[in-house]
């Protein structure tokens, strides 16, 4: 009798050995493949959890996914994600008070959690928290963060004025994210913020890749976002020597350095040589071509309203015969970045003239051509008409 109920009690707790084995291992499963989560029975869920309650929460369920998220919680006190999950649902079904609690409560027990960063900077942004909002997304921006998500929160938080305001208060000296975020903020940023944000990176002695940033301001000149690239150049990289947009003169102090946003520019062409030359308080380029091919001298973007133009180049070109001795191009450029030449303007025309329309020549671009000969420029002027 003893011996039967003993192999009884053996095989019973061999079943429930295979029934903990098996829930188990669907529920470990279940951290790979999410279908696999609603399978696992409700003892046994742990892993589990988080993919049942993001699908309670795709289903606009948020009782369930509270319930499931306060589960979590009891299951694994200590980690962040059960709280934050919770804070979401709470947040849906509008206890914000609770929903607070639960996420300075997740803040203290880890920040690397990235949804709880998340879900911090919108409940932050919702209740005008600025310090907070921009507390947490330069966490996010300084650990190499630069998805969508981030980039439209901290776009929401830079548009408000005390929010960009809070944002700058926090910048100190930014190393390695700085150019990234730079580089998205010349695309995106009013003048005003940007402004603010990028003089306070400046002031803190922010580390900004000058190269990079130099390779990108012809893009943002010619989308339109002229501010943006006076104001990046001007505050981060051009150490006192910027080129306004209405300044056409030959520098001396160009060589060796990045070109900012309106600097003639020296494109490097087979046999094209170029001296610079002075001449009273300015420079003179020297020119040789002994190419075939009319190539570019010089150079550079430009800015011009919509309107008439009249163009002064004091130069004095010789080309060989059959070739034009010396032309400026003026190309527009849309918005959308494709490009047309408005108007090549010859050195020896009684009337150097073009007009800007008023669509689709959002910036533009002035090039010196020369065929094969060579002369002396010594300035180029525009005026409007």
């Amino acid at each position: 009798m003893m011996a039967a109920i003993g192999k009884t009690a053996w095989f019973a707790g061999f079943a429930i050995a295979a029934v903990l084995v098996t829930g188990l291992q669907l529920d470990r499963e279940a951290r790979q493949d999410s279908a696999v989560a609603s399978r696992v029975p409700e003892p046994f869920r742990y892993f589990a959890l988080q993919p049942l309650i993001d699908d309670a929460y795709d289903r606009h369920d948020s009782a369930a996914g509270v319930a499931l998220s306060r589960e979590l919680v009891r299951r694994s006190p200590v980690p962040s994600d059960g709280l934050a999950l919770l804070a979401y649902g709470q947040l849906q079904k509008g206890d914000e008070n609770g929903a607070v609690q639960s996420l300075l409560l997740a803040g203290q027990r880890g920040w690397r959690n990235r949804f709880t960063q998340d879900m911090l900077i919108v409940m932050a942004l919702q209740s005008r928290e600025w310090s907070v909002a921009a507390q947490r997304s330069l966490a996010l921006w300084r650990v190499g963060i630069t998805d969508d998500r981030l980039k439209d929160m901290t776009a929401q938080l830079l548009s408000e004025t005390d929010g960009a305001k809070a944002f700058a208060n926090q910048l100190g000296q930014e190393k390695n994210w700085a150019t990234a975020f730079i580089s998205w903020a010349g695309e995106t940023l009013a003048d005003g913020p940007l402004t603010q944000t990028v003089g306070a990176m400046a002031r803190h002695g922010a580390r900004v890749d000058c190269a990079a940033l130099s390779a990108t301001l012809p893009g943002l000149v010619r989308e339109g976002r002229v501010g943006a690239a006076v104001i990046l150049w001007q505050d981060l990289c051009a150490a006192g020597r910027m080129t306004k947009a209405n300044d056409f003169a030959f520098r001396s102090d160009t060589e060796g350095s990045l070109p900012g946003p309106f600097d003639w520019q020296y494109p490097e062409v087979d046999g094209m040589e170029r001296e610079f030359v002075p001449q009273g308080t300015g420079i003179a380029i020297r020119y040789t071509n002994r190419n075939a091919a009319r190539g570019p001298i010089a150079t550079r973007n430009a800015a011009f309203p919509a309107g008439g133009y009249a163009v002064t180049i004091d130069a004095d070109a010789k080309g060989e015969a059959g070739f034009r001795p010396l032309v400026l191009r003026v190309t527009c450029f849309a918005p959308t970045g494709e490009g047309g030449t408005l108007a090549d303007l010859d050195l020896h025309s009684a009337a150097n003239e073009f007009t800007v329309p008023a669509q689709d020549c959002t910036s533009q671009q002035l090039t010196l051509m020369t065929g094969r000969g060579e002369g002396s420029i010594r300035s180029v002027t525009v005026r409007p008409l």
